[in-house]
């Protein structure tokens, strides 16, 4: 599917519903989402990711298709040198993703998941050492997750296109957890010339160095959950980043969502349309 397909989808929609419609990114977003819009909002994910789902919201905005969203990640747009601007058809995670705005919004979910998964690993018998706080894994996953991602800094802002799937954290040694060597291994894999390693090796650092100055962290939901696998590896807890993602997702709450600012736009888009939007907004609000 690309964007015109995606577009005739939303375009179908829109004249055969009296429903409205969330075009999300792709599949977590759908899944993270799903269970709490009510029958007046409805979900459509897209299949080629981010910039697909914004090519399909220029072409309905040209085409002033009314009662669709479009609700896409920030990414890294706030370090690129020229930005598309966005369609008024589309709602950007304040954070990386949806995910971490989620996260940011309640804390405790994240750390919920780490000690569902380093449970059995605190009550062994045989532990040589104790298992750290969950907050202190987290802060773990999150320094290693920051050393890859002024790498995609520096990628973004110079238009690389770098394949980020030629690394791993699993392939990181402890002592490797360094963004020289994060970034070593990802140009040179990436076969970029040798004559450019340096000067690409010491941007990254700088780079860092900027990000931890940050109040946001510019991480990413994949690179989050992978990095703190690998942290989890560390004390003999062997799970997937994929896995504890998805038990991050099934762990999301009304009161998660509605302290995002993207839920209160969409709240207030669908009352303007005399429809209800997410279904618990009402628990939201005992929650508070």
């Amino acid at each position: 599917m690309n964007e015109n397909t995606l577009f005739a989808t939303v375009a179908l929609y829109i004249q055969e519903s009296s429903s409205l419609l969330l075009v999300v990114e792709g599949p977590d977003d759908h899944l993270a989402l799903k269970d709490h819009c009510s029958p007046d909002l409805n979900l459509l994910s897209g299949t080629g990711g981010r910039e697909q789902v914004l090519r399909a919201a220029r072409l309905a905005s040209e085409r002033n298709i009314k009662g669709v969203r479009f609700l896409v990640d920030r990414d890294y747009d706030d370090f690129r040198t020229t930005v598309g601007t966005h369609q008024d058809n589309v709602l950007a995670s304040t954070r990386h993703d949806i995910f971490l705005d989620i996260s940011a919004s309640e804390p405790l979910i994240l750390q919920r998941v780490i000690d569902v998964f380093s449970d059995s690993a605190r009550r062994r018998p045989d532990n040589v050492k104790p298992i750290p706080h969950s907050s202190v894994i987290e802060s773990d996953a999150i320094s290693l997750a920051t050393a890859l991602a002024a790498v995609r800094i520096v990628n973004a802002r110079r238009s690389l296109a770098l394949d980020f799937t030629r690394f791993s954290f699993g392939g990181l040694k402890e002592h490797e957890f360094k963004v020289e060597v994060i970034a070593n291994t990802i140009f040179v894999r990436n076969e970029c010339r040798p004559e450019d390693l340096d000067e690409l090796i010491s941007e990254s650092i700088s780079v860092h160095a900027e990000v931890l100055q940050l109040q946001i962290e510019p991480i990413g939901d994949h690179d989050l959950f992978s990095a703190l696998a690998r942290i989890l590896k560390r004390i003999n807890i062997s799970i997937s980043g994929d896995s504890l993602h998805k038990a991050f997702i099934l762990a999301v709450t009304c009161a998660a969502l509605s302290g995002t600012h993207w839920f209160q736009e969409i709240q207030k888009w669908c009352e303007l349309n005399n429809r209800r939007g997410f279904s618990c907004q009402a628990d939201s609000v005992l929650a508070a």
